[in-house]
C-alpha cells in the first residue's frame, strides 16, 4: 500500500463503524463493541487481503473468512454490503427484523457471504479449523504440478470469549498438530468481556498457550494500525508449515466518547448522544445515517472490477485443467454436489448375524468408501469401538492430506465442529462418530450443523444401558431423546444388519441437514419381516404380525429393543394373545407420515399400545392410544453384565410379556 492508501484505508474504517453503530441504533439492540473495536481489521481484510468475489459467493477456490466472535455481526453486515455482496443498505437498516438478511448473528444460508453460523463462542473458530483441513484435503487430491486449483487461505476472528471457550483449545491443538498453514487466526485483544475486564477470570498468556499447540504467534500487533496489521498479514502468509495467530490490541468501542474500553459498549446499543460523539470523533457526518463516501464506493468498485478479474483467471484455469485431466474432473463434480454413485447395491451385501449394529455399519462404511472417494471421517479416539476406521485408506496427518481417516484424538466438541466446517466448505462429505453417551460433548456442534442444515452424519455407537460393565457413566439413557427433538436432526436406530444396511441408504440421500446413527454395541439377531422392508424410509413399519386377525397387542421398539419385541409376541401368541410387531427406527420421520399409514401400521387407538425401548422415552406419547404400557429407563443404569441389567430394570422378553397379560 502507498500512503495515500493507508489513509483512505482509515477511511474505510470509519465508514464501518458509521454504517455498524446505524445499524444497532437503528436496531436498538447489537453489539457495537467489537464492530467498532474492529474497523481497521476489517478494512484490511476485506478491501486487500481476502479473495472473493461477491458477485459469486460460493467461488470454491475463494479465500473462507469466518467471524468466530458473531456478535459482531453489524461489522460483518457493514464490509459485506460494501464489498459488493447481495446485501443493500436497507438490509442493513433491517438489522436484527424479522426475516431479515441481517439476523442478529452470522446465519450460514441467510445472508451471502455468511460462511458459517456464529455465536456460541469458539465454534466458529473451529469450523474455520475444518475449513482449513478441507482445503489441504483437496488440494492432496485434485491439484497437479501444472496445476494448483485449490489454493486460498482461511481468515477467523475471534475475541477474548472465544479464547475462554473450551472448545477453541481442543481445535487450536489438533491444528497445531496438523500444521494447518493457511490457518490465520486474528484474536481481537481487547481485556474486556460482557461482565467487566477479562483480567479478573482470565489472565494467561495466549501467546505462548498457542505456541506450545505448535501455532506461529505474532503478536503485539497494534489492531487500529493498518500499517501494523497489514505487516502482519503479510508476515503471516509467509509461514507455511504452522497455523499463524495474529495477536491485535484493540480497544473495544473504539471511539465513543464515554463508553470506549468500558463493557458498557460490549452488547448494547451506545444511545443517540454516545453516537453522535462518536461520529463528531471520526470525523463523520452526524446527521447523514448510513453515509458511505464516494471515495469509499469507488473504492470497492474497483476491487470488485480486480476480484472478479482474479476469480475469471482461475476460472481459465480450471477449464484448462479440467480437459487435461478429465477423472479428476469428474471426481471434482461429484464431490461438490455429493453425487451418490449408482449401484451401490448395499441390500445384496453380506453381512452375518447375529452381529451388532456398529459392526454392520462398518462393513457398509468400507464399502460405500470405495464407492464414494469424498467420504471422508473418524472418531474421537475411539474408531477400534465405533468400527469407523476406512482400512483401505490412510490416516490424515501433517504434510500427508490425501488419507481419509480423521483422527481426531479425545476432542468431541472440536470434532463435531470441525466437520461442519469442512461439510460448509463443500467438497467433502465428513462423517465423526464416538459413543453415544458422548454426544453430550458434541451438542452445541450438533445443534449448529442441524441449524446450517448441512449434511454431516454422526455415527454414535454403545447405544443404551445394555453397554454393560463400564456403568452409568457410559449407559446413554436420556441421549437418543435429546437428539430426536433437535429440529432438522435426522435420526436412525436400526434394530438388525438389514435395517443399517437401509440406514446408510438413508444417510446419503440427506444431503440438507445432519443424520444420526444410533448403533448397539451387543451383537443383535436378524429379524424375519412379514412384508419386507420397503417401507424403512418411513421411519417405522409393521415386522410381524396374523395378517387375517386384528391386534390385541401393538408392540413399538427401536434399535435392538425390536428383538425383545418379537420375543414378547412370541410369549403372548403362546398365551394366545394376537400381537403386532412394530420397528420405529427413525420415529420423527414416521411422525411425518399421513395419518392413515400411521393408523395402518398401529392400529386402532383401543387396541393396547407397548413401546419398549432401553431410555428414556417422553417423546412417544404422540403414538400411545387410549390403552397403552411403555417400558422406559427411569432412572441412570448400574455397572453389570447387559443381561443382568435387562431383569434389573424390566427389559426382559417374560417381565414385559407378563406385565402385558396382566393387563389385558
Amino acid at each position: 500500500m502507498q500512503k495515500e492508501e493507508f489513509k483512505l484505508f482509515y477511511k474505510i474504517a470509519n465508514t464501518i463503524r458509521g454504517l455498524a453503530v446505524d445499524m444497532i441504533e437503528t436496531a436498538n439492540s447489537g453489539h457495537p463493541g467489537l464492530p467498532l473495536g474492529c474497523a481497521e481489521i476489517g478494512a484490511v481484510l476485506f478491501g486487500d487481503v481476502l479473495k472473493y468475489d461477491s458477485a459469486v459467493p460460493d467461488w470454491p477456490d475463494r479465500d473462507r473468512f469466518v467471524l468466530s466472535a458473531g456478535h459482531g455481526s453489524a461489522w460483518l453486515y457493514s464490509l459485506l454490503h460494501l464489498s459488493g455482496y447481495n446485501l443493500s443498505l436497507e438490509d442493513l437498516k433491517n438489522f436484527r427484523q424479522l426475516n431479515s438478511k441481517t439476523p442478529g448473528h452470522p446465519e450460514y444460508g441467510e445472508t451471502p457471504g455468511v460462511e458459517v453460523t456464529t455465536g456460541p463462542l469458539g465454534q466458529g473458530f473451529a469450523n474455520a479449523v475444518g475449513m482449513a483441513l478441507a482445503e489441504k484435503m483437496l488440494a492432496a487430491r485434485f491439484n497437479t504440478e501444472d496445476y494448483k486449483i485449490v489454493d486460498h487461505h482461511t481468515y477467523t476472528l475471534l475475541g477474548d470469549g472465544c479464547m475462554m471457550e473450551g472448545i477453541n483449545s481442543e481445535a487450536a491443538s489438533l491444528a497445531g498438530h496438523l500444521g494447518l498453514g493457511k490457518l490465520i487466526a486474528i484474536y481481537d485483544d481487547n481485556g474486556i468481556c460482557l461482565a467487566g475486564e477479562t483480567k479478573a477470570t482470565f489472565t494467561e498468556s495466549v501467546a505462548d498457550r498457542f505456541r506450545a499447540y505448535n501455532w506461529k504467534v505474532i503478536d503485539h500487533i497494534n489492531g487500529h494500525s493498518i500499517e501494523e496489521f497489514k505487516a502482519a498479514i503479510i508476515k503471516a502468509k509467509e509461514t507455511e508449515d504452522k497455523p499463524i495467530l495474529i495477536i491485535a490490541k484493540t480497544h473495544i468501542g473504539y471511539g465513543a466518547p464515554t463508553k470506549q474500553d468500558s463493557s458498557n459498549c460490549h452488547g448494547a446499543p451506545l444511545g443517540e448522544e454516545e453516537v453522535k460523539g462518536l461520529k463528531k470523533n471520526l470525523g463523520l457526518p452526524l446527521e447523514d445515517k448510513f453515509y458511505v463516501s464516494s471515495e469509499v464506493k469507488e473504492f470497492f468498485e474497483n476491487r470488485k472490477k480486480q476480484l472478479t478479474k482474479k476469480r475469471e483467471e482461475w476460472k481459465n484455469k480450471f477449464t484448462q485443467w479440467a480437459q487435461k485431466y478429465p477423472e479428476l474432473k469428474e471426481q471434482w463434480d461429484k464431490a461438490l454436489n455429493l453425487i451418490i454413485p449408482q449401484g451401490l447395491e448395499l441390500e445384496s451385501l453380506e453381512i452375518k448375524s447375529p452381529a451388532a449394529t456398529r459392526v454392520a455399519s462398518s462393513i457398509v462404511l468400507n464399502k460405500l468408501a470405495d464407492k464414494i472417494p469424498y467420504l471422508i471421517g473418524g472418531s474421537a479416539d475411539l474408531s477400534p469401538s465405533t468400527k469407523t476406521y476406512l482400512d483401505n485408506y490412510g490416516e490424515v496427518q501433517k504434510d500427508s492430506f490425501k488419507g481419509r481417516n480423521l483422527m481426531f484424538g479425545v476432542r468431541e466438541h472440536a470434532m463435531g465442529a470441525i466437520v461442519n466446517g469442512i461439510a460448509a466448505h463443500k467438497g467433502l462429505r465428513p462423517y465423526c462418530s464416538t459413543f453415544f453417551v458422548f454426544s453430550d460433548y458434541m451438542r452445541p456442534a450438533i445443534r449448529m450443523a442441524a441449524l446450517m442444515k448441512l449434511p454431516v452424519i454422526y455415527i454414535f455407537t454403545h447405544d443404551s444401558v445394555m453397554v454393560g460393565e463400564d456403568g452409568p457413566t457410559h449407559q446413554p439413557v436420556e441421549q437418543l431423546e435429546s437428539l430426536r427433538i433437535i429440529p432438522n436432526l435426522k435420526v436412525i436406530r436400526p434394530a438388525d444388519e438389514e435395517e443399517t444396511k437401509l440406514a446408510w441408504k438413508e444417510v446419503l440421500k440427506r444431503t440438507e441437514g445432519p443424520t444420526a446413527l444410533v448403533l448397539s454395541r451387543q451383537n443383535l439377531p436378524h429379524l424375519e419381516k412379514c412384508r419386507g422392508i420397503k417401507e424403512f424410509s418411513r421411519g417405522g413399519y409393521v415386522i410381524s404380525h396374523k395378517e387375517k386377525e386384528a391386534p390385541q397387542v401393538v408392540l413399538m421398539a427401536s434399535g435392538s429393543e425390536v428383538s425383545t419385541a418379537v420375543k414378547v409376541n412370541l410369549i403372548l401368541k403362546v398365551n394366545g394373545i394376537t400381537g403386532r410387531v412394530v420397528s420405529i427406527p427413525d420415529r420423527e420421520e414416521f411422525l411425518r407420515q399421513e395419518k392413515k399409514y400411521i393408523e395402518e401400521v398401529l392400529g386402532t387407538k383401543d387396541v393396547l399400545r407397548v413401546v419398549i425401548e432401553a431410555n428414556t422415552g417422553q417423546g412417544w406419547y404422540q403414538l400411545l392410544g387410549d390403552s397403552y404400557y411403555t417400558v422406559f429407563m427411569k432412572s441412570f443404569g448400574k455397572s453389570a453384565p447387559a443381561q443382568q441389567l435387562a431383569d434389573c430394570f424390566g427389559f426382559t422378553p417374560e417381565k414385559i410379556a407378563q406385565k402385558i397379560i396382566q393387563l389385558l
